[in-house]
């Protein structure tokens, strides 16, 4: 068995309990690529220049040092994040406010078409995080706003800068610099020369973090994408037992003779998932984070050599060599884009046919569209029935 990646958890960041409990609701466990390299740094207050594709999670990875940080005794501006749209803007304070629902953190969003008096009124209030589009906040930054930030965050540099907004930025960064050294982050999914040149002004001994694809990093051609469309996640499990039945039917045979790994969301789903299963005349043992790493690799051996289904966490989508998995099957939707990367690259491997099966409700359409562009692939559309739950768009 080949070497297993290391199986990360938030709870090695040592975060607050309010955070840990924020996290586990809002459905994030596992940390991806870019929040494990970022978050221990920004936590010791280290600034940080970092390059990952969109979809990595970067959000939170300068978001939880944000909250993590923030003194909630004092009811002011502690930290500033500036974006290149209205809608990062609102996504970047929603994914905020899903993780600091326990923490005291008052965020405002800052962009245009909304009243300048409403937003300089929940500053006034006690805001300590501003979301804030380079234009909308110099225009409050000229009609007297005062704010001397900790933390400043640049999200989606190389786009702000495509867009026109670097002398902005320049701007914001002079008015807003405190008389005391400022923690800062660069995020793009690439680093031109004008974000390292506006960072040298700024930043003093910058953690350096680079994830990027490589040309190899892709989906292969021997893996079959598809996805089935569910009305409500309560449908869920009846439309795993149709697919997984379908599967059986394909080998023949009352058992499966395959290996097929499921992952969901939590540890929790997880465990519930496999239990389900199990139940329904369907073997499936689970594998998460909070199992002992001796239970963990045992429970790994056991799939390896016996097949059947594996339901998993994130914790094994990365950089383990499973032999022979024939199906992938989301049964929740990856909470980044590049967790779908991982995931449906553990089928497919050295040359052999692979199957990538999706479970989506409509919302989660945005997500795979999301997918198929960054990763320029397709993803088939699959009808089982409508006595499934499923539908045709």
């Amino acid at each position: 068995m080949k070497e297993r990646s290391l199986f990360m958890k938030f709870t090695d960041f040592k975060l607050t309990e309010n955070m840990l409990k924020g996290l586990k609701e809002a459905g994030f466990e596992e940390p991806t690529d870019i929040q494990q390299k970022a978050i221990p740094p920004m936590l010791e207050g280290r600034s940080i220049i970092g390059q990952a594709k969109t979809g990595s999670g970067k959000t939170l990875a300068f978001g939880i040092p944000i909250l993590e940080r923030i003194n909630e005794k004092l009811r002011q501006v502690q930290a500033v994040i500036i974006t290149p749209t209205r809608e990062l803007a609102k996504q970047i304070s929603d994914d905020l406010s899903k993780v600091a629902r326990y923490t005291p953190a008052r965020t405002v969003t800052i962009y245009g078409g909304v009243s300048y008096d409403r937003q300089e009124d929940l500053i006034r209030k006690g805001a300590q995080i501003i979301v804030a589009t380079p234009g909308r906040l110099i225009d409050h930054l000229k009609r007297g706003l005062r704010v001397k930030p900790n933390i400043v965050i640049l999200d989606e540099a190389d786009k702000m800068f495509d867009m026109g907004f670097y002398e902005d930025v320049s701007y914001i960064l002079k008015l807003i610099r405190a008389p005391t050294p400022q923690q800062f982050g660069f995020f793009g999914a690439t680093i031109p020369d004008d974000t390292i040149n506006l960072a040298k002004r700024y930043m003093t001994n910058p953690v350096s973090i680079t994830l990027r694809h490589k040309d190899d990093e892709k989906i292969p051609q021997t893996i079959e994408q598809c996805y089935y469309i569910i009305a409500d996640t309560s449908d869920k499990l009846n439309m795993l037992l149709r697919i997984l039945d379908q599967i059986k039917d394909g080998h023949n045979g009352d058992k499966l003779k395959t290996k097929i790994l499921i992952f969901a969301k939590t540890r929790e789903g997880t465990r519930n998932l496999a239990d389900n299963l199990c139940s329904m005349g369907f073997p499936a043992t689970c594998i998460n984070s909070d199992m002992k790493q001796g239970f963990r690799e045992r429970t790994l051996e056991y799939f390896e050599s016996h097949g059947n289904i594996l339901v998993a966490t994130d914790v094994i989508s990365r950089g383990i060599d499973i032999e022979d998995v024939s199906h992938v099957i989301n049964y929740d939707v990856p909470q980044d884009i590049e967790s779908y990367l991982h995931r449906v690259g553990r089928t497919g491997r050295m040359g052999k046919d692979g199957q990538a099966i999706t479970l989506i409700t409509p919302e989660d359409l945005s997500i795979l569209n999301e997918i198929e562009r960054t990763f320029n692939t397709r993803i088939k559309k699959r009808y089982l029935g409508r006595e499934s739950g499923s539908y045709n768009l």
